[in-house]
């Protein structure tokens, strides 16, 4: 997969991503908004609710000394009767007195010759029906009156004594049978010589900044356009709303970063495969380099020893012989790294663990590879100074990772390598440093220097021998024995290689 096309697909991937993230925000959002208008709606059902409530104790009341609790629906009659005395005085009197008033009913009928006439009919009636019906609408003005008196009465009561705290808490209840259930504050606001007071309620009564608050009018009935109101409010409704809406962002919150964690780990393994790839490719260009010399030089110094017209004396003989002999060793290690890295990928590395002396390995390494570093009229400076150097480990795999870290510092030194390597003690560790005063590392390529088949660009790439083997092979023993491995470089200045191994006691 090309360059390009990641991109692409990155870009594709978060785009969707984002969508996927607006909408799932502006479906909490709507959810949220329903939940509130929802719970508003129960709220002021139940004070609807509760204001009649109020209302029907205070009809209770009245009724209570009434006769008639329920004045029946007077039937429409023939007869509008307009009485001009005492509503109390009997029918017959004032029709003896010439006091009643008898209106006819007219009606419009049409004639034998087509035209309209109209006509008038006194209507039959009998007095004591007349009294019947005269005396109940004359008890249901009469009832209305007094409700009025009794209206205005209460009215000039005291909230606290119109409204029984029993009485208040049986109408509050009301609130749990339309299931609002929360926590609420509540008071009873009316206005007295124009002011706003409270007159009845929660002591405590102060609805914070933002939050919602609820009003009902009471008594609206009373003779004034100044009713009562009844206030309440929920100090829990907005950590609700926060834990309502959080019932939702959560969990799309937790999906949303589960793909986009899976997203970006996809995408890593992308890039990382795609790098791995053209490492590999580097790798098997530097291989090919590598095992080409030295089979070339086998073949050339087999030729000279088929080559009859050349002389054939012992010295050139042990002098071919020997080339052949290294080339061989030489290919013959460059394979077996190869091998060894195929073992490592396959799990089956084994090490044979006994107890070593990393003092004893550190001596007997630079005294092999000091040969090397003379040669091109280098120096190598030893310091043992661990008093504890022994670890328990595999002494072949130990010694193959000095080696390894002593050849990479004398190839990237400058023309001349100049190596320092000691041993101490520190904590229960015992500390192998190793350092050089060559090309460095930079801080980009820092963090890749263990990795399998990588290798640090010099400008040309097979300026310094190797596969990329060597690092990730250190990594992985100092793995093994449970160390740990710390470098620091600067470009141009160095590099330092510290390798912890933990120490063990041995009389």
């Amino acid at each position: 997969m090309s360059r390009k096309m990641i991109n692409i697909l990155a870009i594709v991937m978060a785009i969707a991503v984002a969508a996927m993230v607006w909408v799932q925000l502006i479906t909490i959002n709507k959810t949220v908004k329903l939940q509130e208008k929802d719970f508003n709606f129960s709220v002021n059902r139940a004070l609807v609710d509760v204001r009649e409530y109020i209302d029907y104790y205070e009809i209770t009341l009245f009724y209570k000394n009434e006769d008639l609790y329920f004045t029946p629906n007077l039937q429409p009659s023939v007869l509008n009767l307009y009485p001009k005395t005492d509503p109390t005085e009997s029918l017959e009197k004032l029709s003896r007195s010439g006091e009643l008033s008898v209106s006819y009913n007219r009606k419009t009928v049409k004639s034998t010759d087509g035209k309209f006439r109209i006509t008038s009919e006194q209507a039959n009636f009998s007095i004591p029906s007349m009294e019947s019906s005269y005396n109940r609408m004359s008890a249901k003005q009469s009832q209305d009156l007094r409700y009025q008196e009794f209206k205005i009465a209460r009215f000039e009561m005291k909230i606290e004594d119109r409204v029984p705290a029993v009485i208040l808490a049986k109408a509050l209840e009301l609130l749990k049978v339309n299931y609002v259930e929360d926590v609420y504050k509540f008071c009873i606001k009316s206005t007295v010589n124009g002011k706003t007071v409270i007159s009845l309620g929660d002591a405590d009564y102060n609805p914070p900044k933002g939050t919602r608050e609820f009003k009902s009018p009471l008594f609206l009935d009373d003779p004034t356009s100044t009713p009562a109101y009844l206030y309440i409010y929920f100090p829990d409704q907005h950590a609700k709303e926060i834990k309502a809406a959080s019932d939702f962002v959560l969990p799309s919150l937790l999906l949303t970063f589960i793909i986009i964690g899976i997203f970006v780990f996809t995408l890593q393994i992308i890039l990382r495969q795609k790098k791995l790839s053209q490492i590999k490719n580097d790798f098997i260009n530097n291989m090919t380099h590598e095992l080409k010399t030295p089979i070339s030089t086998i073949s050339l110094a087999s030729q000279m020893l088929k080559d009859n017209s050349l002389v054939h004396s012992p010295a050139t003989i042990d002098h071919i012989s020997g080339v052949i002999l290294d080339e061989s060793k030489r290919l013959s290690s460059q394979v077996e790294k190869v091998l060894q890295t195929a073992v490592f990928n396959e799990g089956k590395l084994k090490l044979k663990f006994t107890d070593i002396d990393l003092n004893q390995i550190i001596s007997q390494a630079v005294s092999n590879f000091e040969i090397r570093v003379t040669t091109s009229n280098g120096t190598i400076e030893t310091t043992i100074g661990a008093e504890n150097p022994f670890i328990r480990g595999d002494e072949i795999h130990i010694t193959n990772v000095i080696f390894n870290l002593l050849d990479n510092a004398e190839k990237y030194s400058k023309e001349i390598p100049k190596i320092e390597i000691l041993t101490e003690n520190k904590g229960s560790w015992v500390i192998v440093q190793i350092k050089d005063y060559g090309i460095g590392i930079s801080k980009e390529n820092l963090s890749q220097i263990f990795e399998r088949f990588y290798r640090i660009p010099t400008g040309n790439v097979h300026n310094v021998k190797g596969f990329g083997l060597g690092l990730s092979y250190v990594k992985r023993i100092v793995d093994e024995h449970h160390g740990k491995i710390k470098v620091e470089s600067s470009v141009g200045k160095g590099t330092k290689f510290r390798l912890y191994f933990p120490v063990i006691k041995i009389d």
